[in-house]
Protein backbone atom coordinates (compact mmCIF):
# COMPACT_ATOMS: atom_id res chain seq x y z
CA UNK A 1 0.00 0.00 0.00
CA UNK A 2 1.29 3.32 -1.25
CA UNK A 3 1.66 5.85 1.87
CA UNK A 4 2.27 9.48 1.51
CA UNK A 5 5.57 10.81 2.67
CA UNK A 6 6.44 14.58 3.56
CA UNK A 7 9.86 15.74 5.32
CA UNK A 8 11.27 19.54 5.74
CA UNK A 9 14.50 20.78 5.22
CA UNK A 10 15.13 24.42 6.27
CA UNK A 11 12.85 26.53 3.97
CA UNK A 12 11.28 24.05 1.56
CA UNK A 13 9.47 20.74 1.45
CA UNK A 14 9.87 17.52 0.17
CA UNK A 15 7.13 15.35 -1.03
CA UNK A 16 6.54 11.99 -2.68
CA UNK A 17 5.30 8.38 -2.33
CA UNK A 18 6.87 5.47 -0.67
CA UNK A 19 6.76 3.17 -3.56
CA UNK A 20 9.27 6.17 -5.13
CA UNK A 21 6.91 7.26 -7.69
CA UNK A 22 7.04 10.77 -7.36
CA UNK A 23 10.15 12.62 -5.82
CA UNK A 24 9.68 16.62 -6.93
CA UNK A 25 11.79 19.56 -6.50
CA UNK A 26 11.56 21.49 -2.96
CA UNK A 27 8.58 23.89 -2.97
CA UNK A 28 7.15 25.81 -0.18
CA UNK A 29 3.64 26.26 0.33
CA UNK A 30 1.92 24.37 -2.66
CA UNK A 31 -0.38 21.20 -2.59
CA UNK A 32 0.98 19.25 -5.16
CA UNK A 33 -1.81 17.36 -7.18
CA UNK A 34 -0.29 14.15 -8.93
CA UNK A 35 0.66 10.38 -7.70
CA UNK A 36 1.27 8.96 -10.94
CA UNK A 37 4.81 6.50 -11.28
CA UNK A 38 7.27 7.73 -14.13
CA UNK A 39 7.28 4.93 -16.95
CA UNK A 40 10.11 4.02 -19.29
CA UNK A 41 9.28 4.89 -22.60
CA UNK A 42 6.57 7.16 -22.58
CA UNK A 43 8.53 10.01 -24.30
CA UNK A 44 10.03 7.83 -27.28
CA UNK A 45 8.08 6.37 -30.30
CA UNK A 46 9.93 3.40 -31.79
CA UNK A 47 9.65 2.88 -35.43
CA UNK A 48 12.47 0.42 -35.82
CA UNK A 49 15.78 0.67 -37.73
CA UNK A 50 16.97 2.78 -40.69
CA UNK A 51 18.51 1.38 -43.73
CA UNK A 52 21.54 1.45 -41.71
CA UNK A 53 20.30 -0.39 -39.21
CA UNK A 54 20.40 2.24 -36.65
CA UNK A 55 17.33 2.99 -34.29
CA UNK A 56 14.51 5.49 -35.08
CA UNK A 57 13.39 6.58 -32.42
CA UNK A 58 11.12 10.06 -32.28
CA UNK A 59 10.83 12.27 -29.21
CA UNK A 60 6.48 11.77 -27.86
CA UNK A 61 6.79 15.05 -26.29
CA UNK A 62 8.14 17.35 -29.13
CA UNK A 63 5.94 18.73 -31.65
CA UNK A 64 5.67 16.51 -35.12
CA UNK A 65 4.45 17.62 -38.26
CA UNK A 66 4.01 14.51 -40.79
CA UNK A 67 4.13 15.45 -44.40
CA UNK A 68 2.82 12.86 -47.41
CA UNK A 69 0.88 12.61 -50.35
CA UNK A 70 -2.05 10.60 -50.21
CA UNK A 71 -1.55 7.02 -50.27
CA UNK A 72 2.02 7.72 -48.94
CA UNK A 73 1.33 6.10 -45.39
CA UNK A 74 0.97 8.65 -43.30
CA UNK A 75 -1.52 6.15 -41.47
CA UNK A 76 1.72 4.08 -40.36
CA UNK A 77 3.42 7.01 -38.76
CA UNK A 78 0.22 7.92 -36.76
CA UNK A 79 -0.87 4.76 -36.17
CA UNK A 80 2.48 3.41 -35.01
CA UNK A 81 2.29 6.47 -33.08
CA UNK A 82 -0.49 5.79 -31.24
CA UNK A 83 0.24 2.05 -30.43
CA UNK A 84 3.20 3.11 -28.55
CA UNK A 85 1.72 5.34 -26.22
CA UNK A 86 -1.73 3.62 -25.90
CA UNK A 87 -0.77 1.92 -23.02
CA UNK A 88 -0.40 5.42 -21.63
CA UNK A 89 -3.21 6.59 -22.75
CA UNK A 90 -5.55 3.80 -21.24
CA UNK A 91 -3.05 4.37 -18.11
CA UNK A 92 -4.42 7.65 -17.73
CA UNK A 93 -0.76 9.51 -17.93
CA UNK A 94 -1.54 11.11 -21.66
CA UNK A 95 -4.73 12.09 -23.14
CA UNK A 96 -5.53 11.70 -26.44
CA UNK A 97 -6.94 14.75 -28.56
CA UNK A 98 -8.22 13.93 -31.97
CA UNK A 99 -8.81 16.61 -34.72
CA UNK A 100 -9.51 14.32 -38.09
CA UNK A 101 -10.59 16.98 -41.14
CA UNK A 102 -11.22 14.01 -42.95
CA UNK A 103 -14.73 13.96 -41.51
CA UNK A 104 -13.65 10.82 -38.72
CA UNK A 105 -12.55 8.60 -41.51
CA UNK A 106 -9.72 7.80 -40.04
CA UNK A 107 -9.88 8.69 -36.57
CA UNK A 108 -12.82 6.26 -36.67
CA UNK A 109 -10.96 3.02 -36.80
CA UNK A 110 -9.71 3.75 -33.87
CA UNK A 111 -10.67 2.60 -30.49
CA UNK A 112 -13.26 5.17 -29.27
CA UNK A 113 -11.79 4.76 -25.39
CA UNK A 114 -8.49 5.71 -26.08
CA UNK A 115 -10.23 9.40 -27.26
CA UNK A 116 -10.46 11.73 -24.66
CA UNK A 117 -11.91 15.02 -27.09
CA UNK A 118 -12.47 14.94 -30.66
CA UNK A 119 -12.96 17.06 -33.48
CA UNK A 120 -14.24 16.19 -37.45
CA UNK A 121 -15.30 19.26 -38.65
CA UNK A 122 -13.68 22.92 -38.67
CA UNK A 123 -16.60 24.36 -35.32
CA UNK A 124 -16.00 21.35 -33.88
CA UNK A 125 -12.25 21.56 -33.81
CA UNK A 126 -12.45 25.22 -32.99
CA UNK A 127 -14.51 24.29 -29.71
CA UNK A 128 -11.87 21.21 -28.97
CA UNK A 129 -8.43 24.19 -29.20
CA UNK A 130 -10.52 26.61 -26.96
CA UNK A 131 -10.68 23.82 -24.47
CA UNK A 132 -6.77 22.36 -24.86
CA UNK A 133 -6.07 26.13 -24.61
CA UNK A 134 -7.67 26.85 -21.60
CA UNK A 135 -6.26 23.33 -19.75
CA UNK A 136 -2.96 24.40 -20.74
CA UNK A 137 -2.87 28.18 -19.21
CA UNK A 138 -4.51 26.52 -16.20
CA UNK A 139 -1.63 24.17 -15.61
CA UNK A 140 0.92 27.03 -16.25
CA UNK A 141 -0.81 29.18 -13.51
CA UNK A 142 -0.78 26.23 -11.64
CA UNK A 143 2.97 25.39 -11.64
CA UNK A 144 4.47 28.28 -12.35
CA UNK A 145 7.24 28.85 -9.63
CA UNK A 146 7.03 25.07 -9.45
CA UNK A 147 8.18 23.66 -12.19
CA UNK A 148 9.61 24.56 -16.03
CA UNK A 149 7.71 21.51 -17.65
CA UNK A 150 4.79 19.62 -16.41
CA UNK A 151 5.45 15.83 -16.82
CA UNK A 152 2.81 12.88 -17.00
CA UNK A 153 3.90 11.88 -13.47
CA UNK A 154 2.14 15.75 -12.83
CA UNK A 155 -0.74 15.80 -15.12
CA UNK A 156 -1.48 13.91 -17.93
CA UNK A 157 0.25 14.61 -21.64
CA UNK A 158 -1.77 16.30 -23.73
CA UNK A 159 -1.59 14.58 -27.15
CA UNK A 160 -3.30 16.84 -30.30
CA UNK A 161 -3.14 14.91 -33.38
CA UNK A 162 -4.47 16.98 -36.76
CA UNK A 163 -5.08 15.06 -39.85
CA UNK A 164 -5.11 17.24 -42.55
CA UNK A 165 -3.68 20.04 -40.77
CA UNK A 166 -4.01 22.28 -43.75
CA UNK A 167 -7.67 22.48 -43.40
CA UNK A 168 -6.83 24.98 -40.53
CA UNK A 169 -5.35 27.44 -42.96
CA UNK A 170 -7.67 30.20 -43.38
CA UNK A 171 -8.81 30.54 -47.32
CA UNK A 172 -11.39 32.46 -48.85
CA UNK A 173 -15.12 31.24 -48.48
CA UNK A 174 -17.53 30.94 -45.62
CA UNK A 175 -15.03 28.78 -43.48
CA UNK A 176 -12.46 31.40 -43.67
CA UNK A 177 -13.06 33.01 -40.33
CA UNK A 178 -13.83 29.99 -38.10
CA UNK A 179 -9.97 28.28 -39.89
CA UNK A 180 -8.58 31.84 -38.96
CA UNK A 181 -9.51 31.40 -35.02
CA UNK A 182 -8.72 27.91 -35.21
CA UNK A 183 -4.89 28.95 -36.65
CA UNK A 184 -4.63 31.36 -33.80
CA UNK A 185 -5.53 28.54 -31.22
CA UNK A 186 -3.43 26.25 -32.65
CA UNK A 187 -0.42 28.73 -32.60
CA UNK A 188 -1.17 29.46 -29.25
CA UNK A 189 -0.89 25.60 -28.29
CA UNK A 190 2.17 24.99 -30.03
CA UNK A 191 4.07 28.04 -28.49
CA UNK A 192 2.83 27.11 -24.94
CA UNK A 193 3.52 23.45 -25.70
CA UNK A 194 6.49 21.32 -23.62
CA UNK A 195 5.70 23.52 -21.09
CA UNK A 196 2.24 22.83 -20.22
CA UNK A 197 2.60 19.21 -21.27
CA UNK A 198 1.38 19.41 -24.27
CA UNK A 199 2.78 18.41 -27.74
CA UNK A 200 0.75 18.37 -31.16
CA UNK A 201 1.34 15.65 -33.71
CA UNK A 202 0.44 17.72 -37.31
CA UNK A 203 -0.23 15.59 -40.68
CA UNK A 204 -0.29 17.10 -44.29
CA UNK A 205 -0.38 16.59 -47.55
CA UNK A 206 0.89 19.92 -48.51
CA UNK A 207 4.08 21.28 -46.94
CA UNK A 208 3.80 24.62 -48.19
CA UNK A 209 3.96 27.74 -45.99
CA UNK A 210 0.45 29.03 -47.53
CA UNK A 211 -0.67 26.06 -46.65
CA UNK A 212 0.19 25.32 -42.98
CA UNK A 213 1.32 28.61 -42.35
CA UNK A 214 2.28 27.23 -38.98
CA UNK A 215 4.82 24.50 -40.11
CA UNK A 216 8.31 26.58 -38.14
CA UNK A 217 6.70 25.73 -35.33
CA UNK A 218 7.77 22.13 -35.22
CA UNK A 219 11.10 21.02 -34.41
CA UNK A 220 10.41 17.51 -35.89
CA UNK A 221 9.92 16.63 -39.05
CA UNK A 222 8.56 13.14 -40.98
CA UNK A 223 8.61 12.91 -44.64
CA UNK A 224 7.15 10.21 -47.18
CA UNK A 225 6.70 10.34 -50.23
CA UNK A 226 6.80 14.05 -51.97
CA UNK A 227 6.57 15.31 -55.44
CA UNK A 228 9.52 16.93 -55.88
CA UNK A 229 12.71 18.83 -54.26
CA UNK A 230 11.08 21.65 -53.42
CA UNK A 231 8.14 20.01 -51.50
CA UNK A 232 11.18 18.23 -49.84
CA UNK A 233 12.90 21.26 -48.72
CA UNK A 234 9.79 22.81 -47.29
CA UNK A 235 8.98 19.42 -45.44
CA UNK A 236 11.38 18.83 -44.35
CA UNK A 237 14.35 21.82 -43.92
CA UNK A 238 17.32 22.85 -46.38
CA UNK A 239 20.06 20.63 -44.14
CA UNK A 240 17.79 17.62 -44.80
CA UNK A 241 17.83 17.76 -48.28
CA UNK A 242 21.67 18.37 -48.53
CA UNK A 243 22.46 15.46 -46.06
CA UNK A 244 20.37 13.07 -48.40
CA UNK A 245 17.22 13.14 -47.92
CA UNK A 246 14.92 12.25 -51.32
CA UNK A 247 11.12 11.79 -50.49
CA UNK A 248 10.45 12.47 -53.99
CA UNK A 249 12.35 9.23 -55.05
CA UNK A 250 10.61 6.82 -53.18
CA UNK A 251 8.53 4.76 -54.93
CA UNK A 252 4.80 4.83 -54.98
CA UNK A 253 4.61 1.03 -54.19
CA UNK A 254 6.36 1.73 -50.68
CA UNK A 255 3.97 2.80 -48.55
CA UNK A 256 5.46 3.74 -44.54
CA UNK A 257 8.79 4.61 -46.01
CA UNK A 258 9.83 7.82 -44.61
CA UNK A 259 12.52 10.42 -43.73
CA UNK A 260 12.81 12.28 -40.47
CA UNK A 261 14.62 14.92 -39.61
CA UNK A 262 15.35 16.51 -35.94
CA UNK A 263 15.93 20.05 -36.70
CA UNK A 264 17.38 20.44 -33.38
CA UNK A 265 19.87 18.12 -33.73
CA UNK A 266 20.56 18.10 -37.56
CA UNK A 267 19.86 14.25 -37.30
CA UNK A 268 18.68 12.74 -40.43
CA UNK A 269 17.25 9.10 -40.90
CA UNK A 270 15.46 7.00 -43.55
CA UNK A 271 12.95 3.96 -42.49
CA UNK A 272 10.04 2.69 -43.49
CA UNK A 273 7.13 2.04 -40.35
CA UNK A 274 5.54 -1.17 -39.58
CA UNK A 275 2.06 -1.06 -40.95
CA UNK A 276 -0.46 -1.02 -38.63
CA UNK A 277 -3.97 -2.30 -39.10
CA UNK A 278 -7.23 -1.13 -38.57
CA UNK A 279 -8.08 -4.23 -36.31
CA UNK A 280 -5.14 -3.52 -34.54
CA UNK A 281 -6.07 0.09 -34.08
CA UNK A 282 -9.43 -0.94 -32.78
CA UNK A 283 -8.45 -3.09 -30.34
CA UNK A 284 -5.72 -0.69 -28.82
CA UNK A 285 -7.42 0.18 -26.15
CA UNK A 286 -8.44 -3.98 -24.45
CA UNK A 287 -4.98 -5.09 -25.36
CA UNK A 288 -2.91 -2.11 -23.75
CA UNK A 289 -0.84 -3.92 -21.26
CA UNK A 290 -0.97 -1.94 -17.87
CA UNK A 291 1.26 0.79 -16.83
Amino acid sequence: MDTFRAGSQANSVHVGWSDGSVEHPAVTGFHLPWRRQRHEGIDEIDYGRDRSGHPVVVSAKRHTLVTGLTGSGKGSISGGWLKAQAPYIAGGLVRLYYVDLKGGMEAGMLNPSLIYRQAWSLPETVDLLHEFNTEEMRRQDVYRGITREVTPDMEPRMLLMIDEAAELTPVAGENKKIAAEATGLLESILRRGRSSGAVVVAMTQDPRVQSFPLRPRFPQRLALRLNDEAEARMALSDVAVERGAAPWLIPADRPGSCWFCDLDTGNVQYFRAPYVDDNTLRALGSTAAGV
